[in-house]
């Protein structure tokens, strides 16, 4: 499976059969997905914008478990949603946002007004939200679980493990990870559901599985 007209630096194939293993395991329907792709199916995604921010740049990668003192460089930085309001404590304002709006969507906003391409992951468990807020949110680029004919997929199952392989299918120089503490879940995260953990769990195993396959990856 191929995104739709998109050469992608990094080779995804193996990503596939994890996909399936997350699926059986939370129990998502691929029928939810097929309809999350078809309620996204006519929006516009500005792929060369999203490359532009991304390729042979150094990135820095903030998750959710960032610490309250941790410092974050002020340079290409890329942010899953839940550290939106680390970046806005430091008052940085992030090159990119990856969301399935599952945060705070004012911060989500906001950010996109002071300058930050939105990234939004549709998928069968957002669709009510996606359905709501995608055109006030406006996205730069819209994903979906599976590729199709008009939307994007890179790969990944949270926000912060899908902003590294789109950072990699992107051809970025480095990503340095920051924030990203898989045992616990951290202040700024806003899921705090039983499932959570497992989740993690499945984020770690999907960074472990990107740096066995490059050398791109600073932890």
């Amino acid at each position: 499976m191929r995104s739709p007209g998109l050469v992608l630096a990094f080779d995804i194939d193996w990503w596939w059969s994890l996909q399936e293993e997350i699926s059986k395991q939370f129990s998502f329907s691929k029928d939810r997905e097929s309809v999350a792709s078809s309620l996204v199916s006519n929006s516009k995604s500005n792929i060369s914008l999203i490359r532009e921010r991304i390729e042979n740049k150094d990135l820095i990668l903030v998750g959710a478990g960032i610490q309250e003192d941790t410092d974050i460089p002020n340079s290409n930085v890329i942010v899953a949603d839940g550290a939106l309001r680390a970046c806005s404590e430091r008052n940085i304002i992030p090159s990119i946002v990856i969301t399935d709006l599952d945060g705070y969507i004012p911060e989500i906003l906001l950010a996109s007004k002071l300058g930050s391409e939105i990234i939004v992951h549709a998928h069968g468990d957002n669709i009510a939200r996606v359905f709501q807020y995608l055109p006030e949110i406006n996205p730069s680029c819209i994903t979906t679980t599976y590729p199709s004919a008009s939307n994007q997929c890179w790969g990944g199952f949270t926000d912060g493990d899908r902003a590294l392989m789109m950072s990699l299918s992107l051809d970025c120089k480095t990503v340095k990870m920051v924030g990203f503490d898989y045992n616990v879940v951290g202040g700024y995260s806003g899921d705090y559901s039983p499932r959570k953990l497992e989740k993690l769990a499945w984020a770690r195993k999907i960074v472990e599985a990107c740096a066995d396959r490059t050398s791109k990856i600073i932890s």
